[in-house]
């Protein structure tokens, strides 16, 4: 294990307790991720990438349950931290696209609308005109016309959705994604 890693996991087990015992989802599973280093995950369906990505975040809700290992972000341990913690945590220090995360775009309010809410809730403060260039800005970082911050999901194609996203998912300028 490298020190220098911004995350790193070690031999994480996550379970998912049924009445006919655990299931492993994800079982031993360790590695490094350095800073500026981009990693895949590969695997089968149902082999557990998703759980993974989800433990990591602390997503799950029983019956997952996070059995054992460490999950050092910066060298904090997030199997550690508060709700209130964990949740400061998320957007600002790490951030997750999940492969339909398309559907959770609130469907009712306009893409500028989402891309702030996760910023404000997280105490970041924007006048009007700042507010606008902050949208316009993640918009260009994914490669959408400014046009498309007035817009609702259901006018978007799915490739515009999955990069509304990816924008949400680094308006706060996370040290992992």
């Amino acid at each position: 294990m490298n020190n220098g890693a911004i995350l790193q996991v070690k031999d994480i087990r996550f379970y998912y307790h049924t009445e006919a015992g655990p299931v492993k989802a994800v079982d031993g599973v360790t590695f490094d991720l350095e800073r500026g280093i981009k990693l895949g995950l590969v695997g089968e369906s149902g082999c557990g990438k998703s759980t993974m990505a989800m433990a990591i975040m602390r997503l799950l809700k029983p019956p997952g349950k996070l059995e054992s290992g460490e999950l050092l972000l910066d060298g904090v341990d997030l199997a550690q931290l508060s709700e209130e913690q964990m949740r400061q945590a998320r957007l600002r220090k790490i951030s997750l696209i999940l492969q339909g995360a398309m559907n959770s775009l609130n469907p009712v309010s306009k893409v500028k609308d989402q891309l702030l809410d996760g910023m404000k809730d997280h105490g970041v403060k924007f006048t009007r005109q700042q507010a606008a260039a902050r949208v316009e800005e993640l918009l260009d970082a994914v490669d959408l016309a400014s046009s498309v911050a007035d817009m609702y999901p259901h006018e978007l194609s799915g490739g515009m959705k999955q990069r509304v996203c990816v924008a949400m998912a680094i308006s706060m300028q996370p040290q992992v994604v």
